[in-house]
């Protein structure tokens, strides 16, 4: 019976104990809950400047990639394309700088003792250091290629002035060569042409071709060419090609001088001159380019 009235009495107090732990593990988990909820947040708010460097980092490339394709080898680029590449080096310095802004506040609020996060940490600040290196050499590369550039299009502006007066100069002397082609060409005509005119002394007399001279009360007067002789009455040939002047008469006198021995006279079965050969053209062509044939 005292047993019973023992542990009723104490009853109380253990009841008092328990409650206390209860409330003491209660708080406990209160603020295990508040911290998981604070750690959740913290790591909520690493995560995403995390992807926020990531997604910087992507945008720094595809822009890098824009640059690339803009400075490639085409050296007549318009200008807008040299503005374009300045806009994204521009916007690769911002994005630059808000990575690194991210990288120090990430770095000022980082107390967790996790290795593997603080490697992911130091991954992505090695990251952001090496895109440094690569803006920098970037920017270098667009100044060299600039200059590059500007020498390349005052390469080819020289070329194009040479490529012009070398036109210009062989246009000139095409027509400077054609000119005298054509001075050179007549000139060989010139040379190689004589002038025939065959004919009883009476129709050369009409054609005003001939004339007579000397001679005493019009006895002894001799045929000759006129000085005022008309050019139309005469036929033009080549004494390059032409060494056969055909006659067909019974006898033949020639007006103007030719050496005897540069010429022959061919007769047919009828005694007739058939026609006049030339044998050495330079000889006979010499003393004059003009033949006057007279007939009977």
């Amino acid at each position: 019976m005292k047993k019973y009235i023992v542990v009723l009495l104490l009853a109380p107090v253990f009841v008092a104990c328990n409650q206390k732990k209860v409330d003491e593990l209660t708080a406990q988990n209160q603020e295990l809950s508040t911290q998981k909820q604070e750690l959740s947040t913290e790591l909520e708010a690493y995560m995403k400047t995390f992807n926020d460097i990531e997604n910087n980092l992507k945008e720094i490339k595809q822009r890098e990639e824009q640059i690339s394709v803009s400075t490639g080898d085409n050296v007549q680029a318009p200008a807008n394309a040299k503005e374009a590449i300045v806009r994204d080096i521009q916007a690769i310095n911002t994005l630059m700088a808000e990575n690194r802004q991210k990288m120090e506040e990430l770095q000022s609020k980082l107390n967790t003792d996790s290795k593997e996060f603080k490697r992911l940490v130091a991954n992505l600040n090695r990251r952001l250091q090496e895109k440094d290196g690569e803006l920098v050499a970037l920017k270098e590369d667009l100044e060299r290629l600039n200059v590059e550039r500007e020498q390349l299009t005052k390469n080819v502006e020289t070329l194009t002035y040479t490529v012009d007066t070398l036109s210009n100069a062989y246009t000139s002397n095409t027509e400077t060569i054609a000119s005298q082609s054509e001075k050179i060409a007549n000139q060989i005509e010139a040379l190689n042409t004589a002038y025939v005119a065959i004919g009883t002394y009476k129709d050369l007399e009409g054609e005003k071709v001939v004339t007579k001279e000397g001679g005493i009360l019009g006895i002894g007067r001799t045929e000759k060419l006129r000085t005022d002789f008309n050019d139309k009455a005469f036929s033009k040939i080549d004494i390059t090609k032409v060494n056969d002047i055909p006659v067909y008469a019974k006898k033949i006198e020639l007006v103007t001088t030719h050496p005897e021995d540069s010429y022959e006279l061919k007769r047919n079965e009828e005694d007739k001159v058939e026609k006049l050969v030339i044998l050495d053209p330079d000889k006979f062509w010499n003393s004059s380019k003009y033949l006057v044939v007279m007939v009977n």
